[in-house]
């Protein structure tokens, strides 16, 4: 059943029409290589232009939702998914390498901003501090799949070396290499909460290209060297279609 759907005149139609292709991937109306509706079929259901169609798949085609084929018509593509232990914390990169397939990052954003005070507590800071926050997408074959924030006190890093990182970002990856061999911290372990939430109630710098109400996996943590210091904290969003988890658990004898 097609997914009914009203425009507004406030906003960029093609922005709009591409949300509800989205919408319409996600929520599995439009499954992985099925073809899309033809762009008359299209511009005839919205009431608008072959333009405007043209222009909602060009950036469904860029974000890597579907893949435009001379001739053939516009597809779904395959979202790539990746199992992810829940119980270890692994270099997202390498995790993605594991399984054959290209990893990479995209920096969203990196400043100083002020932590809140439930941050102020969990990373023992004085409320108000200056803390580096850093967003960034994790992509696997060129879509994304991890979707991460962290913060970290800036009294880590040397003046100097707090400068740079702001000024070149991408030398923060990978990440616990840069933690171990610019700052001398090793994360021993996590203490984590895992919960799920929607996709516009995630902490992200940018809303998340994905349906508004989809469900994402957040888990919220902060890591700790062996003797206890909280180093830094982490929002990660795992959106449910691009990621599965695996947990061993053991039965308690009583």
């Amino acid at each position: 059943m097609t997914i009914q759907a009203s425009l507004v005149r406030q906003q960029p139609l093609s922005l709009q029409i591409k949300q509800i292709l989205i919408d319409r991937i996600y929520s599995g109306e439009y499954l992985t290589d099925m073809q899309l509706p033809a762009e008359d079929d299209l511009a005839s259901e919205f009431k608008v232009s072959r333009a405007t169609i043209r222009s909602a798949l060009s950036s469904l085609a860029t974000m890597g939702l579907v893949v435009r084929r001379q001739g053939a018509g516009t597809f779904v593509t395959k979202v790539p998914r990746v199992s992810n232990p829940l119980d270890k914390a692994i270099d997202f990169q390498d995790l993605i390498r594991s399984y054959q397939l290209k990893p990479g990052f995209n920096q969203v954003y990196c400043g100083l901003e002020k932590v809140n005070p439930n941050l102020a507590d969990l990373l023992r800071i004085p409320e108000g501090s200056d803390v580096l926050e850093v967003h960034k997408i994790f992509t696997a074959n060129d879509q994304p799949v991890i979707f991460c924030v962290n913060t970290l006190p800036i009294h880590l890093f040397p003046q100097e070396l707090l400068k740079q990182a702001l000024d070149s970002p991408q030398r923060l990856e990978p990440f616990f290499d840069f933690l171990e061999k610019e700052l001398g911290l090793k994360v021993e372990y996590y203490f984590a909460r895992v919960r799920p939430v929607l996709a516009r109630k995630c902490k992200f710098h940018i809303p998340l290209p994905i349906a508004k109400n989809s469900p994402v996996l957040e888990i919220d943590e902060v890591a700790f060297t062996a003797d206890g210091i909280p180093i830094f904290h982490t929002y990660e969003y795992h959106p449910e279609n691009q990621m599965r988890f695996e947990l061993v658990r053991h039965y308690a004898h009583c």
